[in-house]
């Protein structure tokens, strides 16, 4: 008798799949197992295979409840990276695969706020859909991915066909449905990805109407990095009766992330990028281009103006550089993503529309060149590494005016990096950005474009600055007495390599502190004064204007102020002294109540509201979409335009544009342009094949899934109303006879005489 194949360790834990389950003889599944959470065998060894041993902890806490019969509404916040894909791709397969459909039409829909993020679900969901089909032998799960930048006959096409699941952005999706006057009422589950960012983005319109559309029946899953405290704030996501699982709300960053923070000066941040790529991470320039890139890092700008100039800088130093932003074509966007993620790119310069979406398994480095404004991008930024139990470093640069956002992020993480041996904190010595600064010189001769994008980027940095948020007002009178430069910190490790590492670092500080000294000099005598030694001239002249001023300062604060003035000012200056001085004396540990609840600085970084909705919503919404110059206008929360009429600046109000607008069946305003008629067109140019409908769009109609049962072949219901093209016997005869009467008729002699 042969021998039984044996089985691997983790099917053994699953019963039902063991040798030993022959025997009634079952083994308790161990508690990371995915059995334990109710995932079934075939699920299991989909997940076994593709690399995912063990469930991650927003996947134990949130599967058991998505599993459940019957399901829950789940509302769930986890950091970056810790599986929330996986989270809720689990238990919408094992739904389409366990239960079968009552009717023919979408089963699923999953919302995400941008396309990178849908490419990458769609990948994720094929992927393990097929290996569970091959597992089960059930029939292929039907996948349909609709977003902005395609063209609208290929998805009138993907709907028509009555996919099971549907992958969509919101605005795409609100235009097609109204465009179709398409059904979901088969929908039976609603997948919020990014949940916060789908209500931050200004999607809150389409996501009411795309509600209005859904069953009430339905199961609604929303994951998200970061959530508000108060879930009144999702409560418009029509949730019922939810669970929330909040994890890591302590730990806000991946255990396995190290940040680095690097003080630059605004004019040497290209120059510290060159020696942050070159000498830290040791990324070689000049590759082949078909060489599979070794290091790899994603750099972070503000604009779409910065992208553009530090990818033709790092192109033009040897590295070879793709780009993403926002209005970025759609098949340009894939293509340059591709190449990165097939590692024929070293660098990804992006903005943050491309903060959420990209997924790349191995990614070690992420560079802010720009340092976000708020602590939710900065927490997505470096959330693209330290993925799944890998290492990754995030590297930032400082300058003056990023201080204060420095210390609300210190404030938020709880961490200190006022101290100049903390491990975080490093600068770059002058020496390196100087000769990087001549070598960048040296590149405006090459590249001749290099003077004028960087003009460009500073325009744009400029607006950038005047429309970002600002931060808070006790960051802003910390950062007075805060110094983040490179006098502050010592040089970073790898700079001083070698057997004699302290003293070259030694070295390396006294070489910025008097290049520091030097830059601050001030000199005591003016130009008037140089080369002339002795008295007479310039020299009396400049002596005696000294004297004049000097005197004036002195007598400045007394003149035209009655005396009684100065000593309460003195007085309130004292006393202010006194309560700062004994403010960490009169202080009790256990007993001392504060006027801040604790936990108030985590809620406004995760909240998107800091005050009322309808004032903080322009201005939650910049970090992410807003990288041109024409749309950073729109963050200002007054934005006044000139009327032509009546001669002055007006507020911009709701139909101030002249648009034509069309009211929903929910009584809700949209665009015209949503019903303009194109898929109306699509029908007709398609001619028959649109007119008798296929069964999956008379289903979606009616509910019921006709078929044709006869031996015989169906006729087709218009051929009594198209004009055939091919001609008669008779009616060739007739035209040469006219033919030839009309060439008679003109060889006729003309009647003039």
């Amino acid at each position: 008798m042969p021998k039984a194949p044996s089985m691997p360790s983790w099917a053994k834990q699953v019963p039902g799949n063991s040798a030993t389950d022959v025997q009634s003889v079952k083994q308790k599944p161990s508690g990371g197992s995915w059995a334990t959470l109710g995932v079934s065998a075939a699920m299991a060894r989909a997940l076994f295979l593709r690399g995912f041993k063990s469930p991650t902890p927003i996947q134990r806490a949130t599967l058991p409840s998505t599993l459940s019969t019957p399901p829950r509404d789940v509302l769930g916040m986890a950091r970056t990276g810790s599986g929330k894909t996986l989270a809720y791709l689990i238990p919408l397969l094992h739904r389409l695969t366990h239960k079968p459909a009552v009717t023919s039409g979408p089963r699923a829909l999953i919302l995400c706020p941008t396309r990178e993020l849908a490419l990458q679900i769609l990948k994720v969901g094929k992927d393990l859909g097929r290996g569970l089909t091959k597992e089960t032998g059930g029939v292929a799960i039907r996948w349909t991915l609709i977003m902005g930048g395609d063209a609208l006959d290929a998805q009138f096409e993907a709907l028509t066909s009555a996919p099971d699941v549907i992958i969509a952005t919101p605005g795409r999706l609100l235009h097609l449905l109204v465009e179709m006057s398409y059904d979901l009422r088969s929908v039976e589950t609603v997948i919020y990805d990014e949940a916060d960012r789908l209500f931050e983005m200004g999607f809150e319109v389409q996501l009411h109407e795309i509600l209005h559309k859904l069953p009430s029946n339905r199961q609604n899953l929303l994951f998200s990095a970061t959530l508000p405290t108060a879930v009144a704030e999702f409560a418009k996501a029509g949730l019922t009766n939810p669970l929330l699982h909040r994890l890591d709300s302590e730990q806000k960053i991946s255990e396995d992330l190290q940040l680095s923070f690097f003080g630059v000066k605004a004019d040497a941040k290209d120059a510290s990028l060159l020696v942050l790529l070159e000498t830290i991470l040791q990324m070689p320039p000049n590759c082949e281009e078909s060489a599979k890139a070794t290091v790899q890092a994603i750099v972070f700008v503000s604009t779409k103006h910065h992208v553009e100039y530090i990818t033709t800088l790092l192109s033009t130093a040897g590295f070879r550089t793709n780009h993403i932003y926002g209005s970025l074509d759609q098949v340009a966007r894939q293509r340059q993503l591709t190449g990165f993620r097939n590692g024929l790119a070293d660098i990804l310069v992006v903005t943050d529309v491309a903060a959420r979406g990209i997924d790349i398994p191995v990614m070690d480095n992420v560079i802010n060149y720009d340092f976000p404004t708020g602590v939710k991008s900065f927490i997505h930024r470096v959330g693209r590494t330290a993925r799944a139990g890998r290492k990754g470093t995030a590297w930032s640069f400082i300058t003056r005016d990023d201080m204060p956002y420095l210390l609300d992020l210190e404030a938020f993480l709880k961490i200190d990096l006022s101290q100049a041996d903390n491990g975080q904190s490093w600068s770059i010595p002058q020496i390196e950005t100087d000769l990087k600064v001549e070598l960048i010189t040296a590149f405006e001769e090459t590249a001749q474009e290099l003077p004028t994008l960087r003009q460009v980027m500073k325009r744009g940095q400029a607006m950038y600055e005047r429309s970002r948020p600002k931060a808070s007002v006790s960051a802003h009178k910390k950062a007075k007495s805060r110094r983040f430069d490179d006098s502050t910190f010592p040089p970073h490790p790898a700079f001083s390599i070698g057997s004699d590492s302290a003293q070259q670092a030694g070295q390396l500080t006294e070489q910025s502190r008097l290049l520091e000294l030097i830059g601050s000099f001030t000199p005591s005598e003016t130009v008037l004064e140089m080369g002339n030694r002795g008295h007479g001239g310039a020299s009396d002249l400049m002596t005696a204007r000294r004297r004049l001023l000097s005197q004036r300062r002195a007598n400045r604060p007394l003149s035209g102020v009655d005396e009684t003035t100065e000593i309460p000012k003195s007085r309130k200056n004292r006393d202010r002294a006194a309560i700062s001085e004994g403010a960490s004396t009169f202080r009790d540990n256990d007993h001392y109540i504060s006027h801040v609840r604790s936990g108030d600085i985590d809620d406004k970084g995760y909240s998107i509201n800091n005050a009322n909705f309808v004032d903080q919503v322009g201005r939650a919404t910049y970090d992410i979409a807003q990288d041109e110059g024409a749309a950073t206008r729109l963050n200002k929360p007054s934005q006044l335009k000139w009327d032509r009429k009546k001669k002055r600046m007006v507020k911009t109000e709701v139909g101030a544009d002249n648009k034509k607008l069309i009211r929903t069946e929910s009584g809700a305003l949209l665009p015209a342009s949503y019903k303009s008629g194109r898929y109306d067109e699509w029908r007709k140019s398609r001619r028959g094949q649109t007119d008798q409908k296929s069964d999956a769009a008379a289903a979606l109609e009616t509910g019921r899934s006709w078929r044709h049962k006869g031996k015989t072949p169906a006729k087709a219901t218009t051929q009594g109303n198209k004009r055939t093209e091919i001609k008669s016997t008779n009616a060739i005869l007739n035209s040469r006879r006219q033919a030839e009467k009309r060439q008679a008729k003109n060889n006729r002699p003309s009647r003039r005489r």
